[in-house]
């Protein structure tokens, strides 16, 4: 049995010929064979449930990100908090509990973008969100985290993404939206 994908007129001729879940965890992979073209492609998907990521702004316009280990890169990086959404949250509580945990900080949190990680191979979705009117809580990190949390003016965080020194894609996507929709000056 085939399965036709809706791909907005990019090519009419996509169909799923077989797909299997090849682990199973909080994340999962899951193999697809396609028809593409005419041709057989075979595509490893990882199966990522949604997302939150948060530009956390005090009062002085000034942004609190993360210092953090990732493992899968071997490197210590800079990013805004950020974390899955659990069972049972809206995007909305997802996003002030990662920030109290990441931070030590609640606030209103405000929708800002939406966007895919790693579409080319990921399902993940992650609801960007500003926060304000912050107020300081005890921060309580996840066991898997070691976190120093660092404070820039928000312009000093552009010049990292633009110069490289912030190298975190959901990072770079969210503070230089933020600065051209909010603090650029036109």
């Amino acid at each position: 049995m085939t399965i036709p994908i809706k791909n907005q007129g990019l090519s009419d001729d996509i169909s799923i010929v077989e797909s299997k879940r090849v682990y199973s965890g909080d994340v999962s992979v899951r193999l697809d064979k396609l028809i593409y073209n005419q041709k057989i492609i075979n595509e490893e998907i990882v199966e990522h449930s949604a997302s939150v990521g948060i530009i956390p702004l005090t009062d002085t316009n000034e942004i609190f990100l993360v210092l953090q280990y990732r493992h899968a890169i071997g490197k210590t990086i800079l990013e805004i908090p950020a974390g899955k959404i659990e069972r049972g949250e809206s995007p909305e509580q997802a996003a002030v509990r990662e920030m109290t945990e990441e931070i030590g900080h609640s606030g209103n949190v405000l929708p800002f973008i939406q966007l895919y990680l790693a579409p080319g191979y990921d399902t993940e979705l992650m609801y960007v969100f500003i926060a304000r009117d912050l107020k300081i809580e005890k921060a309580i990190a996840d066991d898997d985290e070691r976190i120093i949390v660092k404070k820039l003016k928000i312009a000093d965080a552009v010049e990292k993404a633009l110069n490289g020194e912030i190298v975190d894609s959901k990072t770079v996507a969210s503070i230089l939206c933020y600065w051209e929709r909010y603090s650029r000056k036109k």
